[in-house]
């Protein structure tokens, strides 16, 4: 029965081991901004290819780039990043780049062309181009979701993965500490395999540390009286 005492305890510390390294991960992001790199560069290459040349609205690429880039690195709700990318894009189109965003899109680059032209004019759309305006902007949004999607799922999968080497490197460096002598001796230890053991459980045990071991606690108590 003292074991199964234990455990909520060790849970707990378990997950503030997670804690901790989660702590860390984010403290990455004040060297140019650390795991906040991971999965932009899908993001990055998507805007390039649907960016191309000098923009219409006299932003430049590098200008586009950087204010998704800080959008993306503060965080920004997804929703609202994929409408301002799609923005910039959309004013970023002009008679100039319309043949290269055509061929990105799938679209008729002459028509593509005169749409262009006509929005910077303020002439209206004929029936033709509106349709393709209207395809272009479905394409275009349709992309942006893929892109934006899969850079969070790799960012994601990237701060779990980092997370996880400082969880486990935290681990084992406790584990020396309590044990002592020669770290190689430490090494082939049972103790180093039981810190690695922590290392490992610390990241996916983070979350629900708290309600997991509430409810051990419920559980033990449970035992408790009906062993009595």
């Amino acid at each position: 029965m003292s074991l199964l005492s234990s455990l909520p305890q060790v849970i707990t510390a378990i997950g503030g081991l997670g804690t901790a390294a989660f702590g860390l991960v984010d403290a990455t992001k004040v060297f140019k901004g650390g795991v906040n790199r991971f999965g932009f560069a899908r993001i990055e290459a998507a805007v390039k290819t649907l960016t191309p040349g000098v923009p219409a609205s006299g932003l430049s690429q590098e200008r586009i780039l950087a204010t998704l880039r800080a959008n993306w690195y503060n965080g920004k709700h997804l929703e609202d990043q994929k409408s301002i990318a799609k923005s910039l894009i959309k004013v970023s189109l002009s008679a100039v780049n319309a043949s290269a965003v055509a061929k990105a899109t799938g679209q008729d680059a002459a028509i593509l062309s005169e749409v262009a032209s006509n929005i910077t004019t303020g002439t209206p759309l004929s029936q033709a181009q509106s349709d393709v305006y209207a395809r272009f902007d479905f394409v275009v949004t349709a992309l942006l979701d893929e892109v934006y999607q899969d850079a969070d799922q790799s960012f994601t999968n990237g701060a779990r993965t980092v997370a996880a080497i400082f969880a486990l490197l935290l681990a084992v460096a406790g584990g020396w500490t309590l044990v002592g002598g020669s770290f190689v001796t430490y090494v082939k230890s049972m103790p180093m395999l039981q810190a690695l053991a922590v290392g490992l459980l610390a990241i996916p045990l983070a979350p629900i540390a708290k309600n997991l071991s509430s409810a051990l606690v419920a559980a033990v108590n449970t035992m408790q009286v009906l062993k009595k």
